[in-house]
């Protein structure tokens, strides 16, 4: 094995040992499992965190889901939303806070493509439009975990992009993988629904996306649409490129993109800049 490939194999390891699910997940997990337990419950104990309960009620309120009156409660979010798209959100909020202060910028761009991801989905009539949305928030998942655990590492990829490589490319030349693999580790070690992980794993490449098609092509459409309005992570500059066959599959001409990159536009002109701490 060659010195890079056993480096390779070490980051590999580092990585995949990170991070655990929060206590409070698995807990909740529970009680959906055991069917004995109403939203209600689940939302009491959601609610015992009074800094998590806050964020998921923040997050459920956001632009981005669009409903016309507000959710009030943990309880009335998670009946409107489902257990898994505010199991998604308590991930979020718990993943995203190791580098609010350090990446504001890479929460941003991940809320603004959760918000192109539903008005897609939206206008294309997906069944679970609210994990669609969810899926855009996380879809650069494997990103934050570089942030904290191979921050200088990440900064060697950033210097590469800058230079005029794509990130994948630089990523693989760097770590000898890429966010979307580290993303999808982790999403499997979480036991998300292939809804969520397949975006993940594959939202620069959709064509691979056997289970979650459509869910995949609306993120990397998003991603797309978010990066070239300038809301992109770091020095990470270049747009990348829209797969072949990608508006076909969802449907869309390039006369729908006419109407579609104004809407997306003005919800963006509405999102905050970045996370709070509250």
């Amino acid at each position: 094995m060659t010195d890079k490939a056993q480096q390779t194999k070490k980051k590999i390891r580092l990585i995949k040992k990170l991070p655990t699910l929060p206590g409070i997940l698995t807990k909740i997990s529970r009680m959906v499992e055991s069917k004995h337990h109403s939203a209600e419950d689940i939302g009491r104990l959601i609610a015992q965190d009074q800094v998590l309960s806050a964020r998921v009620l923040k997050l459920s309120n956001s632009a981005f889901y669009g409903y016309s009156r507000r959710i009030s409660s943990v309880a009335q979010a998670l009946i409107m939303l489902g257990f898994n798209v505010i199991k998604g959100l308590i991930l979020t909020s718990s993943v995203f806070e190791m580098v609010q202060h350090r990446a504001t910028d890479l929460w941003t761009h991940s809320l603004a493509t959760a918000t192109a991801s539903g008005i897609l989905a939206q206008r294309l009539e997906l069944k679970e439009p609210e994990e669609v949305n969810l899926a855009g928030l996380l879809h650069d998942l494997g990103k934050v975990v570089l942030a904290v655990e191979m921050a200088d590492d990440l900064e060697e990829v950033m210097a590469q992009t800058e230079a005029g490589k794509f990130c994948l490319e630089a990523e693989r030349d760097v770590l000898g993988f890429t966010h979307p693999e580290v993303g999808a580790w982790l999403a499997d070690n979480w036991k998300l629904p292939v809804s969520l992980t397949e975006p993940i794993m594959f939202h620069h490449t959709p064509s691979r996306a056997k289970k979650a098609p459509l869910p995949t092509a609306v993120v990397h459409l998003a991603d797309i649409l978010v990066k070239a309005r300038g809301l992109h992570f770091d020095r990470d500059i270049w747009v990348p490129p829209l797969e072949d066959g990608v508006l076909e599959r969802l449907g869309l001409s390039l006369e729908d993109l006419d109407e579609i990159v104004p809407e997306v536009n003005r919800a963006l002109d509405n999102l905050p800049a970045t996370q709070d701490s509250d």
